[in-house]
């Protein structure tokens, strides 16, 4: 007997732990015998077997219960013609009809394989048709607080929308939860297996922790070693892909990613899509997706062409042709003015969801920002100094033996701590490819900075600002640095001040990493953490963080921010940054801190200062070029305020933007 045979016998035996079980059989001719089911050998034997069983075809019977508990066997009834013939229908297709009939009536199934997927789905049975209501995934999420707008999103992303939506929520409001919620219930209902997500790459870490830890999905990340190795065949291998939408555009990845099928495809930052004519919409438009999710708190960011680029991806024809759109909805001729609005916004509320502060239930607390520049001992000065003259003088070297990469991050290091730096530079002394002028430069700038960090650390004036502010306030603090070295340097000093200090880095095993935040939760005041240890923490129970070092990219420290100020805090949140004078960083937070108040922005609004500054290089490698370039500090800090000054006007024109958002949506 097979599988679905045993099935059918087991469902009707009386006793399941008897080792033979013996039936009536019937047959379609009144031909009645007795077999008995021998459950070891899984087999029916029985006198004239043979005989009873002849006529029929073997692949395909029927079998069932009378109700005089005999087992009866007959073959399927045969399709009736007459409803068909009744029609007039070309004959062409009522042959066909007579066909796909005949197939359906009389197939034959000589494996088991969809028998035993049958039976294996039924573990998971879920009807994907089932009222959509009802969040399956919901028992299933952790660490999240779950709002009712964000579940009100969900099934209309689902429901009205058919799994294409704008999620266009305001900064802070969890649309990342919203389209993890959306895609745990596609997953769970069968619906969803092939899933792309693109977004900015200071954001992939971030996507994959919160992917991993609230939804208990395994992503493999673009720029891993293991995807890596698989070349091209990499985005048809592997079912869950996080990527930057700057790697997947890329002409070699566009290919892969353009032949195969995904299930959904969700892009975060969508805003970065609102030029029909750039790469990045013309990839995503080709890209084969059954579901997709953009994702933006700012769908307008200059006029309303960018809003209509972001519908047509998708849902084409919604808005019909853009010069249908602008004569029938745009009023004047910088695009920030609509007209016929409830018309519009009839359209939008096909594809659209914006879920705005005033109109649901979440608190927001305010920052507050405090910048302490300390001063450079002479000899960290001249480390400084020597170094970065160095490094200005080989950063654009057509044939240089240390690259970008490697001079940037020293130039970075030290904005951190000399700890850090040292083991850095020790590695370039012993670096085969530096000639021995360069080696040598290295070695005494190596040797001065190795002097400086055999000094008692608490002469340091970065370290000690640190441990002033901690003593003055009896709230827990978070401490970040992008080192690890510094990260281990500033908890030991911190213990020696009898400070109660948990730790937090990306070395840590998963176990390892929830003791320590439940040990900064229930008993140490202070926890000092890299910036990957920290993605994806609920910290807010702290209220009070300190930027030991800073990250050269606005959005990274906008991440930081975020562990603490997100929804859930119910304080004002107070960030204490610390810079050293005459430094690149110093330079950096005038910028942000002086010029364009970041640190006290709404949560989010980073990115939309940001605006088209980042569209060719990241934030990081701009600073890291004008700090090359400048040939004199007046330079320097011209070219930098020219930076400011873009800034300023993007921020000028969120207001702009404001008045269009509370107009149109």
């Amino acid at each position: 007997m097979d599988e679905r045979l045993l099935t059918f016998f087991r469902a009707i035996s009386p006793d399941t732990d008897a080792k033979k079980q013996t039936y009536l059989f019937m047959n379609d001719n009144d031909l009645e015998r007795e077999f008995t089911i021998h459950w070891d050998d899984q087999t029916i034997q029985g006198r004239g077997i043979k005989g009873f069983f002849n006529p029929y075809d073997n692949h395909y019977l029927l079998i069932e219960q009378t109700a005089q508990a005999q087992v009866k066997i007959t073959t399927p009834p045969t399709p009736s013609w007459e409803p068909i013939n009744q029609y007039e229908i070309p004959l062409e297709t009522k042959e066909r009809t007579h066909e796909v009939l005949d197939a359906l009536s009389n197939f034959k199934q000589s494996d088991d394989k969809w028998f035993d997927l049958y039976k294996i789905a039924q573990q998971f049975k879920s009807d994907s048709n089932a009222d959509q209501d009802s969040l399956i995934s919901l028992p299933h999420l952790r660490d999240l607080e779950i709002f009712e707008y964000q579940t009100n999103t969900v099934k209309s992303v689902m429901n009205r929308f058919k799994g294409r939506a704008l999620l266009c929520d305001e900064v802070g409001l969890g649309k990342t939860i919203e389209a993890g919620i959306a895609m745990q219930e596609y997953i769970m209902r069968g619906l969803a297996n092939k899933i792309l997500i693109l977004c900015p790459p200071s954001l992939v870490q971030q996507w994959e922790d919160e992917m991993k830890r609230k939804f208990n999905q395994d992503f493999i990340r673009a720029d891993s070693s293991v995807f890596k190795k698989q070349g091209d065949q990499a985005w048809a291998e592997f079912p869950k892909v996080i990527a930057s939408l700057a790697t997947a555009k890329r002409q070699q990845h566009r290919n892969a990613i353009t032949n195969v099928q995904y299930d959904l495809v969700i892009v975060d930052e969508a805003h970065h899509l609102k030029n029909r004519n750039t790469l990045a919409w013309q990839f995503i438009n080709e890209i084969y997706k059954k579901y997709i999710f953009l994702l933006t708190a700012t769908p307008v960011q200059n006029n309303l062409e960018e809003l209509y680029n972001l519908i047509t991806l998708l849902k084409p024809g919604q808005l019909k042709t853009y010069r249908y759109f602008k004569k029938h909805f745009v009023e004047d001729n910088q695009g920030m003015e609509a007209k016929n609005v409830d018309q519009l916004k009839r359209l939008l509320s096909d594809v659209m969801i914006r879920n705005k502060r005033n109109n649901v239930d979440v608190q927001f607390t305010k920052r507050k920002a405090q910048t302490t520049t300390v001063s450079l001992s002479a000899d960290e000065q001249n480390v400084y100094d020597e170094l970065s003259a160095f490094i200005r003088s080989k950063y654009n070297d057509e044939h240089p033996s240390m690259s970008r990469f490697q001079l940037k991050t020293l130039q970075e290091q030290m904005g951190s701590s000399f700890y850090t730096l040292v083991q850095s530079l020790s590695n370039q002394v012993a670096n085969d490819k530096l000639n021995n002028i360069d080696r040598q430069s290295l070695k005494a700038i190596y040797e001065q900075a190795r002097v400086i960090t055999e000094k008692d650390a608490n002469e340091n004036n970065k370290v000690r600002e640190l441990i002033s502010i901690l003593s003055q306030t009896n709230e827990k603090v978070l401490v970040f640095t992008k080192y690890k070295k510094t990260q281990q340097l500033l908890a030991a000093v911190l213990k020696d001040h009898d400070f109660l200090v948990a730790e937090f880095h990306g070395g840590l095993k998963r176990k390892e990493k929830e003791d320590q935040v439940n040990f900064f939760r229930d008993r140490a005041q202070v926890l000092v953490s890299t910036e990957v240890g920290g993605e994806g923490r609920n910290l807010q129970f702290c209220n009070t963080m300190i930027n030991y070092d800073l990250p050269w990219n606005p959005m990274a420290i906008e991440q930081r921010i975020g562990r603490i100020h997100r929804i859930g805090q119910q304080r004002d949140v107070y960030v204490y940054n610390l810079v050293a004078e005459n430094t690149l960083e110093h330079y950096i937070l005038h910028i942000l801190d002086r010029k364009v108040n970041m640190f006290e922005l709404v949560v989010g609004e980073v990115d939309m200062i940001l605006g088209d500054i980042e569209a060719k290089e990241d934030f990081s490698d701009i600073v890291m070029n004008t700090w090359v370039d400048a040939e004199t500090q007046e330079t320097m800090e011209r070219e930098m305020d020219a930076i400011g000054e873009k800034m300023l006007q993007n921020k000028e024109q969120i207001n702009k933007i404001k008045k269009l958002d509370k107009h149109l949506f």
